[in-house]
């Protein structure tokens, strides 16, 4: 469980969330299975993922999945992936190009994911089968990862 600020807090400042997507493969590496990511740069903490297509309904659901005080004050760093453009409202949007910066928290998190979670490498012999086996993996070290930053 998220540790929230308080309501007088939350009205003063604006928070920023890196948002990023990752691959992994479900059975076989043909079936591509991509992790995205809402991280909060402040904390470092994972506020929301999903596990999908790369696509804007991907993205959508990533959208819904971030608690109702991330989409109102909120500013959003993403890579220049087009399908956040559809779904992130346009004037909260930062897209930064490779090497600028602006992901290197959630990029950095991808990486503590892939060390911590045998299912998120690309070259590993650890794999899930079903997809819900995979959710469940990646959940159960997600909300690890969350809890080691409190």
């Amino acid at each position: 469980m998220l540790r929230l600020r308080p309501k007088k807090e939350q009205r003063k400042c604006w928070e920023a969330l890196e948002l990023d997507e990752m691959w992994t493969f479900v059975g076989r590496k043909k079936r591509k299975a991509w992790l995205w990511l809402a991280v909060e740069r402040a904390s470092r903490r994972v506020v929301a993922w999903v596990l999908g297509r790369r696509d804007a309904a991907t993205a959508r659901r990533l959208w819904q999945a971030l608690p109702g005080r991330y989409r109102r004050r909120c500013w959003y760093f993403t890579d220049l992936f087009p399908a956040y453009a559809d779904v992130l409202p346009r004037w909260q949007h930062r897209r930064c190009p490779k090497g600028d910066g602006g992901t290197s928290i959630v990029e950095a998190v991808n990486c503590s994911l892939r060390q911590r979670c045998g299912v998120l490498v690309r070259k590993s012999c650890s794999f899930s089968k079903k997809l819900e086996m995979h959710t469940a993996r990646i959940k159960i070290v997600i909300d690890n990862y969350n809890l080691t930053l409190i």
